[in-house]
């Protein structure tokens, strides 16, 4: 009887925890910026196409024009996009909207992982989970001092994780759970912030964003290729360089557009230390500080005078690109 009723206990809690874990995931998920989406539009696949939610939670849409998508669940787009294109067409269409890049629930991994970068999920696994995206943790990683970097209104929250001891079992503390825009630093065992001196640090629309190895003579167009290369949403035309000058800093903006079309004489070399920042088209180059993929700046760093420098850097970009419209008309 005792055996029968433990084996029913066992079978009564996997159903409670299966039946957990089936609600949390029968939620479906709520769009947010830097999601890519396809749209696909029964009868007219004229009309199919992949579109990216904007910093400002729109996306476009011909021909029903601009529409806020996020907050909305795919579904829920989908209906006000079938009822928008109604409108337009005055025919009954049916529109499914279809997630393919998790972009607004992303985790920033750095320092000693095998592979460092932008890890994208639907449901935002624990710390374990994510490392074991990355390729796991190299023999040089510093497991005891993992930290955790949460960007809020008020600076970078660094939280400490002692991943070493959780794993050997010699812990009963839970894991901290991980939140869209959190960098998890690896350091490394023989000391040095992130992934130790030596290091560029790549940040924004890029594959992989993290801390690389620099080498002697690397320009910017090496480097992102070290990184994987710019996404598709990256604005090369407005990647800035961020270099320190002794107690201040430096802002260099490399129009990599035009390097790619025209070739330069001169490439622009980048340095240990030196931030390469990528911002995406259609936005500012303070969203990438303030989306957290800025914080893998270091802890060290001023994070309040790397702000101010991006903002003068984005007015100074903004100042350029007048000039450009202003050319262009003249030369109309």
């Amino acid at each position: 009887m005792r055996a029968r009723a433990i084996i029913w206990m066992v079978l009564v809690c996997g159903v409670l925890v299966w039946s957990g874990v089936a609600e949390a995931q029968s939620t479906e998920y709520i769009i947010g910026a830097g999601d890519l989406l396809t749209i696909s539009v029964w009868r007219h696949p004229e009309l199919d196409r992949p579109v990216t939610v904007r910093s400002n939670g729109l996306i476009t849409f011909p021909p029903v024009g601009e529409i806020m998508a996020q907050g909305l669940t795919p579904t829920a787009l989908g209906r006000e996009l079938t009822q928008r294109l109604r409108d337009y067409t005055r025919e009954t269409n049916q529109v499914t909207v279809t997630m393919d890049q998790f972009n607004s629930r992303a985790i920033f991994l750095t320092g000693q992982v095998a592979l460092p970068g932008r890890y994208s999920f639907e449901y935002i696994p624990d710390i374990l989970q994510v490392m074991s995206q990355a390729g796991g943790p190299l023999p040089s990683a510093d497991l005891t001092s993992v930290s955790i970097i949460r960007p809020t209104t008020r600076g970078p929250e660094v939280i400490p994780v002692d991943l070493g001891s959780y794993m050997r079992g010699e812990t009963s503390a839970a894991l901290p759970e991980l939140r869209p825009g959190d960098t998890i630093e690896f350091p490394s065992i023989y000391g040095g912030s992130v992934a130790g001196p030596g290091m560029i640090y790549i940040i924004g629309e890029v594959n992989q964003p993290g801390a690389y190895a620099s080498s002697e003579r690397m320009d910017v167009l090496q480097a992102l290729a070290v990184a994987g290369g710019p996404t598709r949403e990256a604005a090369l035309s407005d990647v800035v360089v961020i270099m320190d000058a002794g107690e201040s800093q430096v802002a260099a903006n490399i129009d990599l557009d035009a390097v790619t079309r025209h070739g330069t004489a001169s490439p622009f070399y980048v340095s240990a230390g030196d931030r390469i920042v990528v911002p995406p088209e259609g936005s500012s180059i303070s969203d990438v500080i303030l989306t957290g993929a800025g914080s893998i700046l270091g802890a060290a760093r001023d994070v309040l005078q790397s702000y101010l420098l991006y903002l003068s850097v984005e007015s100074t970009l903004e100042e350029r690109r007048l000039e450009k419209e202003l050319e262009e008309l003249q030369n109309q």
